[in-house]
């Protein structure tokens, strides 16, 4: 039986590692090898702020962007 997309959601979540703020925010303040991607689209990133060391790449673009963007396979991301 397919799952629905709620189930798919849950799924997700389930398998796509969280990072809690402060462990972002240590990496990034120490200069650790990871990219943060913002997805979000621009009016949702224009009226709730941003991280300053973002890349931003709203989420229809990822697939055509993410190798140019992030050419080495092995660097972490955090998406936003």
């Amino acid at each position: 039986m397919a799952m629905t997309g709620k189930e798919m959601v849950a799924a997700a979540q389930q398998a796509v590692p969280k990072m809690p703020q402060a462990e972002l925010k240590t990496q990034l303040d120490t200069g650790a090898h990871v990219v943060v991607l913002d997805v979000r689209e621009r009016e949702e990133r224009t009226n709730n702020g941003y991280i300053a060391q973002a890349t931003w790449v709203a989420r229809g673009f990822i697939e055509g962007r993410v190798e140019e963007t992030i050419p080495d396979k092995q660097t972490p991301i955090v998406t936003h």
